[in-house]
């Protein structure tokens, strides 16, 4: 698979106002759309697609289509504008539908991880970006080919957990015998009671077993403590809430769990390196991360500079 044949052009992070709309046009390269707020709707060839959160849109080259954003809730999508040579690539994209289904797959972790890279053009950045757009295409025909296959070995594949680039931040799951294991019950119970005090002693009564042996199991499988990924996940919803929402910092820290305000800015300048408020204007501030500079996009096509 040739990274040289593949040049994701822009990431986005967009915010269309109310009832605004782009009219019908092509253009000569493949248009990803994930939404991660918000509702529009897409119109193309004759079919009129309802866009909600966590909808995933793949506009392939030559495809007339128009959007608009909702008049109450407006429209907040992550895009990604990529030209797509490599043979195999483009065979799985061919494969994909317009608006495609991926059961799984951390599509928005991954986009994230490409606008995170294209914010800070730390060294190798463009490569890492085309490495993730690799993955993004490759993630998704992976869930196509699982879904088709009714073999209980694949069946088995798909309801593994799948850890996200943040450590001890595995996907969410379902299934029996995600639910009977130990450590999935640990994390699913941090997970959907993560906006309350939760202390180790709780869990492990919860669970009735001792806070050892919950730590041993727990640290095995997901490679960090109980409380190690209960404040990374609330760290998570903090920073999806301070982007998408409109709540103060204040509001959002009681929203995820953390004691204080106080205490999510120390998380906060650990993890992160700034505030709450620094991480929020910044990443507000990014409309378009421009990637390949000799690119440009004029009339929805793709130019040379010379």
């Amino acid at each position: 698979m040739s990274f040289i044949a593949t040049k994701v052009l822009i990431i986005s992070r967009c915010k269309y106002k109310f009832e605004s709309s782009v009219t019908s046009h092509c253009h000569n390269f493949h248009h990803i759309m994930y939404v991660i707020g918000g509702r529009g709707t897409l119109f193309s060839g004759g079919i009129k697609h309802s866009m909600h959160k966590n909808d995933l849109y793949i506009i392939p080259p030559g495809t007339p289509h128009s959007f608009q954003s909702d008049s109450s809730k407006p429209l907040c999508t992550i895009e990604v504008k990529a030209l797509v040579n490599d043979p195999q690539l483009e065979s799985y994209l061919k494969l994909m539908s317009l608006k495609t289904v991926v059961p799984g797959v951390k599509v928005k972790l991954i986009l994230e991880a490409m606008l995170e890279e294209a914010t800070h053009c730390r060294p190798q950045y463009k490569e890492i970006i085309t490495a993730h757009f690799i993955e993004f295409i490759m993630n998704i025909q992976r869930s196509i080919c699982l879904e088709s296959d009714d073999d209980a070995e694949s069946q088995s594949i798909l309801n593994m957990p799948k850890f996200s680039e943040e450590k001890g931040m595995p996907a969410r799951q379902g299934g029996s015998a995600f639910e009977d294991d130990l450590a999935g019950q640990a994390l699913q119970f941090l997970q959907e009671n993560h906006e309350r005090k939760i202390i180790l002693k709780e869990l492990s009564q919860q669970l009735a077993v001792s806070r050892a042996h919950l730590c041993r199991v727990f640290c095995q499988r997901y490679k960090v403590s109980p409380m190690q990924y209960l404040n990374n996940w609330r760290l998570k919803e903090a920073k999806e809430l301070l982007v998408n929402s409109d709540m103060t910092i204040t509001e959002i820290a009681a929203k995820v769990g953390f004691q204080s305000v106080h205490y999510l800015s120390r998380r906060f300048a650990v993890k992160e390196k700034m505030s709450p408020l620094q991480y929020r204007q910044k990443m507000k501030e990014i409309v378009e991360l421009k990637i390949e500079e000799k690119f440009d996009i004029v009339d929805h096509h793709v130019v040379v500079q010379r």
